[in-house]
């Protein structure tokens, strides 16, 4: 393997893929910086983004937000009593309260239109919305280039352990294995039972 870490068609995809997630990040981010700004003034930085979504997203893949609040926080650390939950609602007004509950209101509760679920003996509606939390942090990605070159050294790793077992299981092969003029034949692996 050459030491060159030059970006394949995957490196590339992946590094795009990147772009787009720290994109999608970094709007998040602002947005909780804003209405934190507009709600509560300066000093408080982003800190979770709270998402209602159709409960049927695994179905349809539709994961667009019904709501969507924010905690934010002030103060060197990360503490729920540093915190405030944010909303904008629908009519433009900033709400805020000390949990999402009040903030997202019947939304959290609202039974779905079709399915159910049956819990001792009684029929009830299954949730319309599930509720995800998420970090809101900025991410910086990795170029194309520096994917490639992680990647090479990974497998550069993965070389050295294949080498290193190899000689461990063959001492006395050692010279012939490092050199390439042996290969001891690969176990293969033992399928675990179940």
């Amino acid at each position: 393997m050459t030491g060159e870490a030059s970006p394949i068609p995957q490196d590339i995809e992946n590094a795009r893929v990147r772009r787009q997630i720290a994109a999608r990040q970094a709007e998040a981010y602002a947005e909780a910086e804003r209405l934190a700004y507009e709600a509560l003034g300066p000093g408080w930085a982003p800190w979770m983004k709270l998402s209602l979504i159709d409960s049927d997203h695994r179905r349809t893949g539709d994961t667009q937000p019904v709501a969507i609040a924010y905690k934010v926080f002030r103060g060197d650390q990360r503490l729920t009593e540093n915190s405030v939950f944010l909303r904008r609602m629908p009519d433009g007004q900033i709400v805020q309260a000390s949990s999402y509950e009040p903030l997202f209101g019947d939304l959290l509760h609202a039974p779905h239109p079709t399915r159910i679920v049956e819990i001792h003996g009684q029929e009830a509606p299954c949730p319309r919305y599930e509720l995800c939390w998420s970090a809101l942090e900025l991410y910086e990605p990795k170029s194309a280039e520096e994917l490639a070159a992680l990647r090479v050294a990974r497998e550069r790793k993965a070389e050295e352990r294949s080498l290193a077992e190899a000689i461990g299981s063959n001492p006395l092969f050692a010279e012939q294995i490092r050199s390439g003029v042996w290969q001891p034949e690969k176990k293969p692996r033992s399928k675990s039972p179940g």
